[in-house]
């Protein structure tokens, strides 16, 4: 798997309280925070194994997972907040909105499309820093590629669950529909529960493809996603290539082990004693397009070759 480019944006790391200088000197405690278990924690394992943090020796990683439910996100983050954790690692947008909203003294590594709204992008806050996904640019292409694959098909419902970030990521592939011509039936998911009768009322309003906006529900639950939406018999593409390995038509987006990985970076600045507020957000630039040919001739999709051309990876 190729390593993916960073840009870092805003000043140098400043030092954080002696306090957190020490930790080094004892086993750090991490908490990770997000809606539901996604398969990305790897990357995050792996980078700071690469650093010189042991899981079981200088590092104690404990998580805190909503189990597929948002509406559970702000009662665990005043949990945390009320914590011993050195650092709270957050992924997902409902997450770190939780996490922005109770913790206040401990540090924060945010890795979410909402990273640096609010106020500039190149400044972290107060005890937050991290990296921007940057889905909301993204969401526009997926609708664009679905199309392109798919260029008979003139409707297509969205999958969103009810984050701020993926209401902007909306209306990001609604552009994309008005200057394609195309229409968009809005699909909007509370919680994991609400997936299967979202893909019934797709089949049932004949939609000719689906998009499944960014999240961590659906990366948490990659192989029942891509099952449930095999059932419908539709086009479908995805934030993830976890997604197309698993079966998915079609991903695009960042490499998010990579990311994942750099944002153990940022563990490791902060628990030698940098200060959150003043590492520089960085955001992913360059992005993978993977195609599942296996899946294209199960639905009998005869994929244009210049989109082929254009993948960084065919799965066969």
């Amino acid at each position: 798997m190729r390593r993916r480019e960073f840009i870092t944006l805003g000043g140098a790391a400043a030092a954080w309280p002696l306090a957190a200088r020490a930790q080094q000197a004892r086993r750090a405690r991490v908490a990770w925070f997000t809606v539901a278990p996604h398969p990305f924690v790897e990357g995050f394992r792996r980078g700071m194994r690469e650093l010189g943090w042991i899981e079981g020796d200088n590092l104690l990683i404990e998580y805190r997972y909503a189990d597929g439910y948002p509406e559970r996100l702000p009662e665990l983050a005043a949990e945390l907040a009320r914590g011993a954790s050195d650092l709270v690692v957050v992924s997902g947008s409902d997450a770190l909105e939780a996490a922005r909203a109770s913790i206040r003294s401990i540090p924060i590594v945010g890795v979410s499309s909402n990273m640096g709204m609010g106020g500039s992008l190149a400044r972290s806050e107060g005890n937050l820093s991290g990296i921007a996904l940057l889905f909301d640019e993204l969401a526009i292409k997926w609708l664009e590629l679905l199309a392109e694959a798919a260029p008979r098909a003139q409707r297509f419902g969205v999958i969103f669950d009810p984050s701020a970030s993926n209401a902007t990521q909306f209306d990001a592939v609604a552009t994309a529909a008005a200057k394609l011509g195309k229409t968009l039936l809005a699909l909007r998911i509370e919680n994991i529960d609400a997936i299967s009768s979202a893909l019934d009322r797709a089949r049932g309003e004949k939609v000719d493809g689906l998009v499944f906006i960014a999240s961590p529900i659906f990366t948490a639950n990659a192989a029942r996603i891509v099952e449930l939406a095999q059932q419908t018999g539709l086009p479908a593409v995805y934030e993830a290539r976890v997604l197309a390995e698993r079966g998915g038509l079609m991903s695009y987006g960042p490499n998010l082990n990579e990311v994942f990985r750099r944002a153990a970076s940022y563990a490791d600045r902060i628990l030698k004693g940098a200060k959150p507020a003043e590492l520089p957000i960085e955001r992913p630039t360059r992005f993978e397009f993977v195609i599942n040919m296996k899946t294209a001739r199960a639905l009998s999709i005869e994929l244009p070759p210049a989109l082929l051309l254009r993948a960084d990876e065919v799965i066969e």
